[in-house]
């Protein structure tokens, strides 16, 4: 939370994100993104070609070709690639929550902004109580009027509207030195802090005008874009390695570079920096330390207590699939990095030290660990031996949130499940025990509440 300092406190904050936000919702990525483009409109016939095209060529050239190719149906190709035929549903990611969160209780002090032409960031809005909220593509916000401004236009419902894709489309933007978009970026800048999450900040405008308004009109306030090692696709070994040349190659273009391993690292930062700045405001780890010492400190009560639960949780999961749940278990984060499976259904640990801990995260081998580093709901096949009874045909893992009443909530644990059904066949029911999911987290938040924040243990 340290590095993110520039961020709190009482001045404007404009956050601006790119495809990271919307990927974790189901959306391609803006790589993938343009190699749908490449193929529907006829340009390549392959995937496989239009990645050798796209990673050979200038991108952007290669979907102003594409552009051409598609003719009267440039809107139906973009529609597609996106939302895909027929289009699917989509809702919005920890990240788009979280900004929207943020916008939702300082919208005097607040200002959203995407280049991604989806409206999750409309939806998360809503979700965060906007009674209304405006897309504006092409600066006529209105004052006063909760507005989500899409730098690079919008694609749904079968249209688009002043979508900015190809060669053409950047490069008469960047030679217009009077384009809304860049008196966009100058206003923020001179209000507060910038904000560029979930983008790779590939888009030649956004680097254009940025440059300029950094040299030309020397911003009080600086721009800070977030490096997430989950959107780079790298290890975390090769990316620490790397890690310092990533923050040394941002600053000398005059951004401030903040390194996180998770999408929803970010997200949580959002959620954390309206209370940053109070002086009796503790960190997400000083809160999961709270937590994992308020459990240590009970753990022989706690262990029978949430075997008991587990047992009947795992009964309830399995009358909502109609089928059953094996190995109910609860893990907790232990503040370090890792969550120890704190308590299985049949089983008793003698001990802290008997524990087991995995690494969190969203590349994590176990499926907990993604969750937690996701802060979404998982599922995920397995291989077990034959012959070993109970036969698991899947995990499932429900994220828990946890909090004090005074800071945003935080994931600190995660429940698993093993199931009986594969996930492609859960997935087509999620409408039939997702329900059960959110309840049994809820519960669990307020069971951990209990024990890591009531005035009586603490």
């Amino acid at each position: 939370m340290e590095s993110f300092a520039a961020l709190a406190g009482d001045t404007h904050l404009t956050v601006v994100l790119g495809a990271g936000a919307s990927a974790p919702s189901g959306l391609p990525t803006w790589d993938d993104f343009a190699t749908r483009i490449a193929v529907l409109s006829g340009l390549v016939t392959t995937s496989t070609a239009a990645e050798v095209l796209l990673s050979k060529q200038d991108p952007m050239i290669v979907l102003e070709a594409a552009h051409a190719r598609s003719g009267s149906s440039w809107a139906a190709h973009l529609n597609e690639a996106l939302y895909g035929r027929p289009p699917s549903s989509a809702d919005p990611s920890p990240l788009h929550l979280a900004a929207a969160g943020h916008f939702a209780a300082m919208p005097g002090a607040t200002t959203l902004a995407t280049l991604n032409f989806d409206d999750l960031l409309e939806s998360a809005a809503l979700t965060s109580g906007a009674p209304v909220v405006v897309m504006d593509t092409g600066g006529q916000a209105e004052p006063g009027v909760p507005t989500i401004h899409h730098l690079h236009g919008a694609v749904f419902g079968g249209n688009e509207y002043s979508a900015v894709v190809g060669y053409n489309d950047f490069a008469e933007l960047v030679a217009d030195p009077h384009a809304w978009q860049r008196q966009f970026l100058s206003s923020a800048l001179a209000r507060g802090p910038l904000l560029l999450a979930g983008t790779s900040y590939r888009d030649p405008d956004i680097r254009h005008w940025l440059h300029l308004i950094v040299r030309d009109e020397k911003p009080r306030y600086r721009a800070l874009v977030t490096i997430v090692r989950e959107g780079l696709g790298l290890d975390r070994e090769t990316f620490e390695t790397i890690e310092d040349a990533l923050t040394s190659e941002w600053e000398s273009i005059g951004l401030q570079a903040l390194t996180l391993h998770d999408l929803a690292d970010v997200a949580l930062v959002i959620r954390e920096l309206r209370h940053a700045g109070s002086d009796s405001y503790l960190t997400p780890a000083e809160r999961s330390r709270r937590t994992w010492d308020a459990h240590t400190r009970r753990f022989g009560t706690l262990q029978r207590e949430y075997v008991e639960q587990l047992e009947a949780d795992a009964e309830m999961i399995a009358a909502a699939l109609g089928s059953p749940a094996y190995r109910a278990t609860f893990w907790l984060a232990n503040a370090r990095g890792k969550l120890a499976r704190w308590a299985s259904e049949g089983t008793y640990y003698a001990g802290v030290r008997q524990l087991k801990l995995v690494p969190t995260g969203h590349d994590s081998p176990w499926i907990a660990g993604e969750a937690i580093g996701s802060e979404e709901v998982k599922l995920k096949d397995v291989e077990r031996a034959a012959g070993v009874s109970p036969t698991w045909r899947s995990v499932l893992a429900i994220p828990v949130f946890a909090g004090d009443g005074t800071h945003p909530d935080f994931a600190t644990g995660v429940l698993t499940f093993g199931l009986a059904q594969t996930t492609s066949a859960l997935l087509a029911r999620q409408d039939e025990w997702i329900n059960a999911a959110s309840e049994l987290s809820a519960a669990w938040g307020t069971r951990i509440n209990g024990v890591a924040f009531s005035t009586k243990d603490n």
